[in-house]
């Protein structure tokens, strides 16, 4: 089962109910990740949708999809799970980022409202539980008339285990690539393509 290591010494740790009925030794309430995947690609290419001060943007979204499961520990600190979403692109569109490096954004951007589903999750401690949380990303550029420009953005967005757990899986990452091409303020569908490895 993920979670705590077992002890032989339970005196010093508060003790937790299993499923099974029996009590086991723990010290934390674990967060383990189970999977982390990116899903439910969509393009935007061919009918654009409109961002933030009417600018009309072409690109793609698509779900980052979290699952995990927390160890009950009764009387016990969590340690919860932690998010990393790291970014590199030809064309950095936050400050703070530079082009070709990886960035993590949401060190860099916590309260961005991409996040908020991470960011406003309820972790099931000390009772323990399963937990999925869905993160909408939708990377696009806007299409100023007389615009021409390749943008390639990569991502790799991994979701750790926390810290002192056993868990199945110490992380889990998902990886994708986005290029969009703009010829003239207009989207060139033949250079624009979103893929996971």
């Amino acid at each position: 089962m993920p979670g705590c290591n077992s002890s032989p010494s339970p005196s010093s740790r508060p003790a937790a109910s299993s499923s099974a009925g029996t009590t086991v030794s723990c010290s934390k309430c674990c967060g383990c990740v189970n999977d982390a995947v990116i899903q439910n690609v969509q393009s935007f290419g061919s009918t654009p949708i409109t961002r933030g001060g009417g600018v009309v943007a072409n690109g793609h979204s698509f779900d980052f999809v979290i699952t995990m499961t927390f160890t009950g520990c009764a009387g016990a600190a969590t340690s919860d799970c932690t998010l990393e979403w790291w970014e590199k692109t030809t064309v950095p569109a936050i400050a703070g980022a530079s082009a070709t490096t990886w960035t993590d954004m949401f060190a860099l951007v916590p309260t961005s409202p991409t996040f908020s589903p991470w960011a406003n999750r309820v972790v099931p401690c000390p009772a323990g539980g399963n937990l999925s949380v869905t993160i909408l990303d939708v990377p696009s550029l806007g299409n100023p008339p007389g615009v021409t420009q390749t943008r390639t953005l990569e991502f790799r967005l991994t979701v750790k285990s926390g810290g002192g757990c056993t868990c199945g899986s110490a992380s889990k990452t998902a990886r994708a690539t986005q290029v969009l091409q703009m010829v003239n303020g207009s989207l060139v569908a033949a250079g624009t393509s979103f893929t996971i490895p």
